[in-house]
């Protein structure tokens, strides 16, 4: 356990472990996504896809890409294009060929200072999870191609979990792996309805907004930040004991 070493230390709430978000805060995956669904809206016929609209209604929500094909569906231009073009299953198709152009190593990158982070709190013997929405898949070859396997006891993705994002089960089972209560953990989201689902699950949340979505209201969290930089285990037990 990691309890702050200053004079607020009697009243310090400890600190047992620390669980990631994976898209967003370990991988900038956000931007690479924007690029294929704006893509995407440009071939449709929407014109420039509205960045603000994208990063409040798709980016990390639920059935988000199902908002993109419904808005897509109500141009104009639908209406008037070959029936095997303006379906959805017709849109999903081409946005998975996007993805295989833009989801690549030459476009997802490391988020800034997360091997510096994720080194100070394994140093100090901090046990680390991830709690994604995305698939295990995923989650295995990024950790893989930057080298972060190592840093976490505990990968949790929607492979091994009923119900997404917001639903908090995705951190109640990396809560359950890690053997940790959920009063002494901190959580790191990007986005509002991981948040939520740190929210519900009893964990600490600190956001980490991607230059993408910095301009929601991230107020509901605990404290935000605008990279991993910062993040210490003195500074995790400085939030643990202003948040409690």
């Amino acid at each position: 356990m990691v309890t702050i070493e200053h004079d607020y230390e009697r009243t310090a709430a400890p600190v047992g472990a620390a669980i990631f978000d994976f898209d967003g805060v370990i991988i900038d995956s956000v931007h690479p996504d924007l690029l294929a669904c704006s893509a995407l809206y440009r071939e449709y016929g929407g014109g420039e896809l509205p960045v603000e609209w994208w990063a409040e209604e798709v980016c990390g929500q639920p059935d988000s890409y199902e908002r993109l094909f419904s808005r897509l569906l109500a141009q104009p231009s639908a209406s008037a294009g070959a029936a095997s073009q303006y379906t959805r299953a017709g849109l999903r198709r081409r946005l998975d060929e996007l993805w295989d152009v833009y989801l690549t190593e030459d476009h997802v990158r490391l988020m800034p200072a997360v091997e510096e982070a994720l080194d100070s709190l394994r140093a100090a013997g901090l046990p680390l999870a991830i709690a994604s929405a995305s698939n295990g898949r995923w989650v295995a070859r990024w950790l893989r191609h930057y080298g972060l396997t190592q840093f976490f006891t505990a990968v949790v993705t929607c492979d091994d979990v009923p119900a997404r994002k917001p639903d908090p089960a995705v951190y109640l089972e990396a809560l359950h792996r890690l053997g940790v209560p959920a009063e002494a953990c901190v959580a790191f989201e990007d986005s509002h309805s991981g948040m939520a689902a740190a929210r519900a699950a009893g964990v600490t949340v600190v956001a980490v907004p991607t230059p993408t979505t910095r301009f929601l209201d991230h107020s509901h969290a605990d404290a935000v930040l605008d990279d991993l930089s910062v993040v210490t285990p003195r500074w995790l037990a400085e939030v643990r004991r202003t948040a409690w």
